[in-house]
């Protein structure tokens, strides 16, 4: 499954690139990437190991706020 996931703007490329990261390692997630000038991530993941609810969960306890 893919999904966007809409955040409150980010303050640097280092904060897109810490959520990537942080995304990557998640179970079940193929493939994460975080347009830093949009402020969204990008993931596929599959779903039987994890969910949308779960990668927010890492983002927001990364201390960013979710849109959606």
């Amino acid at each position: 499954m893919k999904k966007s996931i809409q955040m409150e703007e980010l303050v640097c490329p280092m904060c897109a690139q810490k959520i990537e990261t942080a995304l990557s390692k998640a179970p079940g997630v193929k493939s994460a990437s975080v347009l830093y000038n949009a402020s969204k991530a990008k993931v596929e993941f599959d779903e039987t190991k994890t969910s949308l609810e779960e990668l927010i969960k890492i983002i927001t306890g990364l201390g960013y706020v979710v849109i959606r």
